[in-house]
């Protein structure tokens, strides 16, 4: 029973007493572990246990600690939102801990109102899974730009209250990392995610929660993560009923190959300034540095990705896997319905890496040339406006719906339309982030990558007009009716998320109105041969074929 005036919890799957740090109607539980790693680059191990204090009480009102990564990331993370800053308490910002260890653990916020703690079954609330995004290198469920309490206070106004989880999983070289040379086999912080949602499964219903009626949710490297865990081994049971992929796939870290997996890992002698052929110092600094002192060393991001084992990830994943109905990746039974997504401008999270190169349309031109035919080359520019000679204005226009469109939008398309085709059908849906950003910084005027999030979440509610509040709010309602099994829309038609709220747009008609045509453009020109110009443009160290050597050899 929960009990108003001390916030405690009896959990009987649990078997443990929690005490959890409440708000006006919510109550949450933080770092709850829900797997143990035995070593660096060992995959984790289930944990239902968790460590009560003297009194025989679970502390719960604290944040955990983060995977190790770069002191300064969660700022850095707000940059690409604009010139803010978010209240932090403790275990946030700079009190930020982190624990390679104990870095496993998941947040809950239910509402004060459930009645008891005692399992409910297919009558408890619906559950709302987040993983963060992060490029796969930073983040974490303690930033307070992830807090799903308002999302959660929101369900309870309302009248269609839920459960909310975030979850922490693995980061970087401790997540991502495979070679032979130090045992690591890949796919970590994949498999852990896979771990919290079994752990979800087995213990929500003691938070009030329906273990059989979960939607997860994720963004840019949240929605990479998902969009692997549609594509792997993991077993028959449900991870989720429903699920929401915004603003990423898993083609944009698409799963690479043993060869490459050990190009990233030699990088590592680089970053660490090392020779590159002193493998033993590689190693041990790899194994035996201090966790958080080896993040400190490393770059905020690396372009990590999955791993092809041939057994978690059986093969590869391509745009082609995404858009044939009659493969079970990314299409797996157990998943009841499939809702994608992207912001109008989500290439400005390569404004760094693709924008501001000083070659960028001569880099571009360059990898047109490589991958496209003169006529599929001429086609792609004109759509973009990029064939003649623009303005310095005309032509950033261009290229940046060019890097979005590419990277986020075809992928949507492609995704949507293998689903959409299964048989017998899935529900299948779509929507699209128009919002222009109104908070000072870079991406003001531009529906900006991660923006969605500020606005679904409502924790930037201080830093908007009241308007841009009416459009977070109507936001935010149309997630918890579909987390409440609404659906989402009605056939034929899409979401836009725009100046006027949540506007219903026919499916045939959006690319015309919104996007001048130009995905039908996309669409017309070979998808793979999108994909590899995106790449190479870019600059992601493609991949060799496992059967030859660097020289292209063949090992055989």
């Amino acid at each position: 029973m929960m009990q108003a005036s001390k916030y405690v919890m009896e959990h009987s799957t649990l078997r443990r007493t929690l005490s959890g740090k409440p708000s006006a109607s919510t109550v949450q539980f933080r770092n709850l572990k829900y797997a143990s790693i035995p070593a660096r680059y060992k995959e984790s191990i289930p944990n239902d246990d968790l460590q009560a204090g003297t009194e025989g009480v679970v502390d719960a009102t604290q944040f955990g600690p983060s995977c190790p990564q770069l002191r300064g990331a969660q700022a850095w993370d707000l940059t690409l939102t604009g010139n803010v800053d978010l209240p932090c308490e403790s275990g946030q910002g700079p009190t930020e801990k982190m624990d390679e260890f104990e870095c496993l653990h998941l947040n809950v916020t239910v509402p004060k109102a459930i009645p008891n703690a005692e399992p409910r079954g297919r009558g408890g609330l619906p559950v709302f899974v987040w993983v963060h995004g992060g490029g796969l290198s930073m983040g974490s469920n303690s930033w307070p730009q992830y807090d799903l309490r308002r999302f959660v206070e929101r369900s309870i106004q309302i009248g269609q209250p839920i459960i909310a989880v975030s979850v922490n999983y693995r980061l970087n070289i401790f997540g991502f990392l495979a070679s032979e040379e130090i045992g690591g086999g890949g796919n970590l912080g994949y498999k852990d995610q896979v771990l919290a949602f079994r752990w979800i499964k087995k213990h929500i219903a003691g938070f009030g929660g329906d273990p059989s009626n979960v939607t997860a949710a994720g963004e840019s490297a949240g929605a990479i993560s998902l969009s692997t865990l549609l594509c792997a081994d993991v077993g028959n049971e449900a991870l989720f009923q429903r699920v929401v992929i915004m603003s990423g796939e898993a083609t944009l870290r698409k799963s690479r190959n043993r060869l490459w997996h050990q190009k990233m890992y030699e990088d590592q002698s680089t970053y660490l300034k090392l020779e590159s052929n002193d493998l033993e110092s590689r190693k041990r600094a790899l194994l035996d540095t201090d966790a958080e002192e080896l993040a400190q060393k490393l770059p905020l991001a690396q372009h990590f990705a999955a791993k092809v084992d041939g057994q978690w990830l059986k093969r590869d994943v391509t745009l082609a896997t995404l858009m044939d109905s009659r493969t079970p990746e990314h299409k797996p039974y157990w998943c009841q319905e499939f809702v994608i997504g992207d912001t109008a401008h989500d290439g400005l999270v390569l404004k760094a890496r693709v924008l501001d190169h000083p070659e960028v349309l001569t880099r571009l031109k360059k990898a047109c040339k490589t991958h496209l035919s003169p006529s599929e080359t001429h086609q792609l520019l004109a759509a973009y406006n990029l064939l003649e000679s623009q303005s310095k204005e005309e032509e950033s226009d261009g290229l940046r719906a060019l890097v979005s469109e590419l990277r986020f939008y075809l992928p949507v398309l492609a995704a949507y339309n293998g689903w959409k085709a299964c048989s017998p059908p899935k529900r299948t849906s779509r929507y699209h982030f128009h919002v222009p950003n109104p908070i000072d910084g870079p991406a003001k005027g531009f529906a900006s990558h991660e923006l969605d999030v500020a606005y679904l979440f409502q924790n930037y509610n201080d830093h908007f007009d009241e308007n841009n509040r009416e459009i977070a709010r109507v936001m935010t309602d149309h997630f918890v009716k579909f987390v409440n099994g609404k659906g989402w829309v009605e056939e034929g038609k899409l979401v836009v998320f725009g100046r006027d709220g949540v506007v219903e747009v026919d499916e045939k008609e959006y690319d015309r109105v919104y996007r001048d045509g130009r995905g039908s453009v996309l669409e017309k020109i070979d998808a793979q041969k999108l994909w590899n110009l995106a790449e190479m443009w870019q600059g992601v160290r493609p991949e060799e074929n496992e059967d030859l050597d660097s020289s292209g050899e063949s090992k055989l």
